[in-house]
């Protein structure tokens, strides 16, 4: 708030970044508390009525804020002083279709060559930032809250301890939150007996079930092995990749609690502003008991009366083929366990079967950060370059052509590693069938020479990919 006030007395701009617009509305009503008709509000679901309006009143110097989704970085606003980059961890910054880009990174772009301040903002900031940028952590939080954390040996069940605790909240006329991953599209095996799931020796990333090829598959290079029958760490056989979606805890609370109101919070439910307005405006009125949802619930949000959070599938995002997944599951832990007990003492349940991992970092993610960077150095980012090649047409052999011809013309070049390609392990979208490449390098220069020779070649290029499905 400060740094706006500043830039506005400057006679120039501001841009705010969110990830997601289900964090517009709790921070359209603060900054506009302060700055009045200074602020405008840019995301996807915004009126083309409205979108004309905010354009013109930025070309008159009406507007000198804008808070928004990864596209306000692209409004006319002239003179910009600062843009913030809030949740800068937060994989949505990076556009899943064309043009492929990165609000962050390209905030940072913008900063430097419009010689404006850019702030990243982040409780559990992404390894690339902490590396790469100068830091520092408030001291102290906003609320004086005392969290219990709870873990309990299991994946995703509705287990008698959950019920109980949400009796208590109940009891005490508290509210509660579940939050289950959205991430990952594909089950992975774990063990039930020591939280252990089954790595790719080559890549370090957890392998996925494929049931239909009977086999786990590496997404990264391909590897492939038959679905064991005991866990690779302790021998077990109770061996599981089940999970559990919203609609089912939803069902399965509302039967065991009548007389409670229990409500869906994902992108399946909340589809417009209004409605986001409307269960947030309900939740904190109290209308509504028990939020059930998805990354939603970890966006910034202050549930005021929640002093339970519950944790369902932590272990499903630890075990993903992604170099990022510790980083995300530990990110994820400490942003849900946030939005419990933050103006009385909260309790935390997280059902893991890593506890041991989960705790060693609970009140010092930087310790998380600097382990971390002992496992990416010389295989990830930010200490390598990773770029993604996708193949993808209606006839497969012709899709698997292309792969090849590609392959053969990127085995020409220097400082490229090919890490793996094959069959992209969501094998046809739209029916095309989809190849992919993974390259690595320590050259920037390197990678877009070959992103140069695939795009001739008929593939998309995905420099800095976050997903690999």
């Amino acid at each position: 708030m400060q740094m706006f006030k500043k830039v506005i007395n400057e006679n120039k701009t501001a841009i705010f970044l969110m990830p997601e617009i289900s964090l517009t509305p709790q921070m359209e009503s603060r900054v506009k508390e302060k700055f009045g008709s200074l602020v405008a509000i840019w995301h996807s679901k915004i009126t083309k009525k409205n979108k004309e309006k905010i354009l013109q009143d930025i070309y008159d110097e009406k507007v000198k804020i804008i808070l928004g989704a990864r596209s306000a970085l692209f409004l006319p606003l002239k003179n910009i002083g600062v843009i913030v980059v809030d949740e800068e961890h937060d994989s949505s910054y990076k556009a899943s279709n064309r043009p492929r880009y990165n609000a962050k990174d390209l905030a940072i772009f913008f900063g430097k060559t419009l010689n404006a301040k850019v702030i990243l903002g982040s409780a559990t900031p992404s390894l690339n930032s902490y590396v790469k940028f100068k830091h520092f952590r408030l001291k102290g939080t906003f609320y004086n809250s005392s969290k219990e954390i709870i873990f309990e040996n299991h994946q995703d069940q509705i287990t008698p301890l959950i019920k109980d605790e949400l009796q208590k909240s109940f009891a005490n006329n508290r509210q509660a939150i579940i939050f289950l991953p959205t991430r990952a599209n594909f089950k992975y095996i774990s063990c039930s007996d020591c939280g252990a799931f089954v790595e790719c020796p080559y890549c370090s990333v957890g392998m996925s079930l494929h049931t239909q090829k009977r086999a786990l598959v590496c997404h990264y290079c391909n590897f492939a092995l038959a679905i064991l029958k005991k866990c690779p760490n302790c021998n077990s056989i109770n061996l599981k990749a089940s999970r559990i979606g919203t609609a089912e805890v939803v069902d399965e609370l509302s039967n065991e609690f009548k007389d409670r109101v229990f409500k869906k919070f994902d992108k399946d439910e909340i589809t417009t502003q209004n409605k986001l307005k409307k269960v947030l405006k309900d939740f904190n009125e109290k209308k509504i008991d028990v939020l059930v949802g998805t990354q939603m619930l970890s966006k910034g949000h202050d549930y005021h009366n929640v002093d339970l959070a519950i944790i369902l599938g932590l272990d499903h995002i630890l075990a993903m083929a992604d170099f990022k997944a510790r980083e995300m599951a530990m990110s994820m832990f400490i942003q849900i366990a946030g939005r419990s007990g933050r103006s009385t003492k909260g309790r935390v349940i997280v059902q893991s079967s890593n506890e041991e991992f989960f705790k060693k970092y609970l009140n010092d993610y930087e310790l998380f950060l600097k382990d971390e960077i002992n496992f990416r150095k010389d295989l990830y980012p930010p200490y390598k370059k990773l770029m993604r090649l996708l193949i993808s047409h209606k006839v497969e052999k012709k899709a698997k052509e292309i792969m090849q011809k590609t392959l053969h013309e990127l085995k020409t070049l220097k400082d490229i590693e090919i890490v793996g390609y094959g069959e992209s392990a969501i094998f046809k979208i739209a029916s095309k069938f989809r190849y992919h490449v993974l390259l690595r390098s320590s050259s920037s220069k390197a990678l877009l020479k070959a992103g140069y020779i695939a795009k001739h070649s008929g593939c998309e290029v995905d420099i800095d990919p976050i997903s690999f499905s």
